[in-house]
């Protein structure tokens, strides 16, 4: 197989155009890696939401109802709905509160916060592959610890979840800057969309998972997964690799193709941190994952929440629905993955341009679906997953297809360190928003949570507005500046 590939490589080669031939990218190793980022995505969002999930398992009915039940009708709604299907379900025996539970959702993001930051800068510096692997084995560890500090100790559980967060702040940004390495600058927003399908998927086997296991014993959902992750992350060691150098199985031919994307990169090891500061496009990409990521966020954190609370659903239903948006994720992905690879092979491709009017045209369609949720009642519930359906679609395609990938044409030397700050900056939401939800959503009513969807339609209209005024695609011209020339 190789050899074929080799030929045909030889093949697409002329005189005039021999720095920019194609290797097929089907069995190369650009692709063994965009395969492995897709898999450790779907361990990262695994071990992340499994938590926002089975925590419905996991806490003693009563502790929730105490808290929930007063004289209105709304709350004996809600009293009613938990009531019949947690004594049926639910075998949770940990005697947490409602204000507990939402707290300790939080703690994740704590330290996710701490780490991000830098591990960008440190992936860019040293490499990314053993942050790539040890955030998955280390984290798989510290997930599968979590059932055993549920017994004895709140506090303890939420150290193992901010330990948890903090080493999974590695994963991201080393990932990211991997794809610097390891796609060529015609395959970039492609390859990244595949890889970061992850996300949607992740999440869209962690709620049912969790159900399904919930129904035996909510403490094999951590064991289950942790195995998994743990197996996962070792096995990487023999399939990514920092560069074009280390990689024992990178043919010729395809080393060619890759060298001229890499020589893009920045060998510097002091940052321009004064060209950085003064690039309208970098603080547009930030601020917008920032917004952006409020709506994921959310999503991932309080939708069982809500299905279960505001809409009445039991917690094996629960389990199948709080996936539709991540469904939905999996289906733009379908979508954006062979688009972006016959846009981007276009003459004419504008990418600044594209990405732009993509991600706006999407947030539009996102906050539209939102009005809609909120006009339904609680018992239009198959309406309501619909439009969540159409939630996840375009909020995806705006993410994976618009401003996203704009990072890695913007500066290839330094995507690593900016996508930390990003993420560090996006991670302020998943701590912010359950303190948010839970002023709002009080006894959980969908009056209350129709609140939330308004808080989710400004943070998309002003992403929107952000990435669209400012956004860019364009390479910097520091991206390859030499360390004394910034001042």
């Amino acid at each position: 197989m190789r050899q074929i590939q080799a030929e045909a490589f030889e093949l697409e080669q002329t005189p005039a155009t021999k720095e920019e031939t194609h290797y097929p990218l089907f069995c190369s190793v650009r692709l063994t890696y965009a395969i492995c980022a897709f898999l450790a995505m779907i361990m990262h969002l695994c071990m992340r939401n499994i938590f926002n999930f089975t925590i419905l398992c996991m806490v003693k009915p009563e502790a929730e109802v105490n808290v929930k039940v007063s004289g209105n009708e709304s709350a004996k709604f809600v009293y009613t709905t938990i009531n019949n299907s947690s004594s049926t379900e639910n075998l949770g025996n940990i005697p947490w509160t409602r204000q507990e539970e939402f707290a300790i959702q939080a703690t994740f993001y704590y330290g996710y916060l701490v780490t991000l930051p830098f591990a960008g800068r440190l992936a860019d510096r040293f490499g990314g592959k053993l942050f790539f692997i040890h955030s998955v084995t280390i984290q798989a560890v510290l997930f599968m610890l979590i059932p055993i500090f549920a017994h004895i100790s709140y506090i303890g559980t939420s150290a193992i979840r901010l330990l948890q967060g903090l080493v999974s702040g590695f994963g991201n940004p080393a990932l990211y800057q991997l794809f610097s390495t390891w796609a060529h600058r015609t395959e970039r927003s492609t390859l990244v969309a595949f890889a970061y399908g992850g996300y949607s998927v992740g999440t869209l086997i962690a709620f049912p998972l969790s159900a399904l296991l919930c129904r035996y014993n909510w403490e094999l959902v951590f064991y289950t997964v942790g195995i998994v992750a743990l197996v996962f992350g070792i096995s990487c060691h023999w399939l990514v690799y920092n560069t074009l150098e280390e990689h024992p199985r990178l043919s010729e031919p395809e080393r060619a193709y890759l060298k001229s994307t890499n020589d893009e990169k920045s060998m510097s090891k002091n940052i321009p941190w004064t060209h950085i500061l003064k690039s309208a496009p970098v603080y547009a990409f930030i601020l917008t994952h920032t917004l952006h990521s409020y709506g994921l966020i959310v999503f991932a954190l309080m939708l069982p929440r809500f299905l279960k609370e505001a809409l009445g659903f039991t917690l094996s239903e629960t389990g199948i629905y709080a996936s539709t948006p991540f469904l939905g994720g999996i289906i733009a992905k379908i979508i954006i993955f062979p688009a972006c690879r016959y846009i981007e092979k276009k003459p004419n491709y504008k990418p600044t341009l594209y990405g732009k009017i993509f991600y706006v045209l999407c947030n539009i369609f996102t906050i539209k679906f939102l009005i809609v949720v909120m006009l339904l009642n609680a018992n239009q519930r198959m309406l309501i997953n619909l439009c969540i359906l159409f939630v996840g679609i375009f909020s995806d395609m705006a993410f994976s297809g618009g401003y996203w990938p704009s990072l890695l044409h913007l500066t290839p030397s330094y995507a690593g360190l900016l996508s930390g700050i990003a993420n560090a900056f996006s991670t302020i939401d998943g701590f912010i928003s359950p303190i948010i939800i839970s002023a709002i959503a009080v006894q959980g009513t969908k009056s209350e949570w129709n609140y939330v969807m308004f808080t989710l339609i400004i943070a998309y209209l002003l992403a929107a507005m952000v990435f669209g005024a400012l956004g860019s695609s364009e390479t910097r011209s520091w991206n390859n500046i030499r360390a004394d020339e910034d001042a």
